[in-house]
């Protein structure tokens, strides 16, 4: 699902051929590229990927893909030195980090609705045992997960509600062990072949839950937030910078099932850009509609 962890700090935004992941074909004609501030997270990658396939094959304009850590990705945003992202999670996950810099932002348009975080377990875990968050406090579980939340990367939206979740569930005896989505995947890899209890924070949309059986913990104070919408946020100097760009961004829907697929893909392949690609060339109705002025 993922590319390798990216750890770029804010400076970075200041050398672009540092910060560069890759940058695609390029119109005849010399300009700027579109940069596209993007995480370490298979859903971003998807979406993300799909956007610069058709920016540069369908409308010749050049990409650059920016990694970096969220909080610096709305800085980033915020200060103009890249001019969108495409995984922006509202109301709930990104909500700290919109309200910090919303006045510098361009709320472009919602990408897909559905998203959620939350926790998850293996369903070989009996239901009768842990089925909820409230289950957690009981010690036969606590004792079986080890006092262990496998968590991902620190400062995430899904780590900082997850702290909240603790709070709420009164979890003290529990340790959130960060990570990155990588080292979560692999944890939830080893526990799932030997048939080992884990809880682990997740996401959707997500391919491990086509690779995987799994359900989400019921949440029944809401401590990790309803249906999320996935928005793309550009800085306010995007719109006259390359308004054909932008006015490509208004029109960019995908839904999550899509995204599922594309993730899938390219996790299977280890390779976005031709799993992008592939789901672009079999849609040619749904980009005429992106392309649309």
């Amino acid at each position: 699902m993922k590319a390798s962890t990216f750890r770029n700090i804010a400076a970075k935004f200041l050398a672009p051929a540092a910060l560069a992941m890759s940058v695609g074909a390029t119109s005849a004609v010399a300009a700027d590229p579109v940069k596209i501030t993007v995480a370490n997270f298979a859903d971003v990658q998807a979406v993300a990927n799909v956007a610069k396939y058709v920016l540069e094959t369908k409308l010749n304009i050049p990409v650059q893909f920016v990694n970096a850590d969220l909080g610096v990705q709305y800085q980033g945003l915020a200060r103009n030195d890249v001019d969108i992202m495409v995984g922006g999670w509202m109301p709930i996950t990104h909500h700290n980090y919109y309200e910090k810099y919303k006045d510098n932002l361009d709320d472009v348009r919602v990408i897909y609705t559905g998203g959620k975080i939350g926790w998850a377990v293996p369903d070989y875990v009996p239901a009768s045992e842990l089925d909820s968050f409230a289950d957690l406090n009981k010690p036969d579980v606590k004792s079986k997960l080890h006092s262990t939340i496998t968590g991902v990367e620190p400062g995430t939206g899904e780590m900082q509600t997850s702290e909240k979740a603790m709070k709420a569930y009164n979890l003290d005896g529990y340790n959130l062990q960060s990570s990155s989505e990588a080292g979560m995947l692999a944890s939830l890899q080893r526990a799932y072949a030997s048939k080992q209890w884990i809880v682990a924070t997740v996401f959707s949309p997500h391919w491990l839950f086509q690779k995987y059986k799994m359900r989400y913990l019921k949440d029944p104070k809401g401590a990790m937030g309803g249906d999320e919408q996935i928005h793309a946020f550009a800085s306010k100097q995007f719109a006259s910078k390359n308004p054909r760009a932008y006015a490509f961004f208004k029109h960019y829907d995908i839904n999550l099932q899509e995204v599922e697929a594309v993730q899938f893909d390219g996790v299977n392949s280890n390779n976005f850009p031709a799993a992008a690609k592939k789901w672009v060339d079999a849609h040619p109705d749904r980009v005429k509609a992106w392309l649309a002025q």
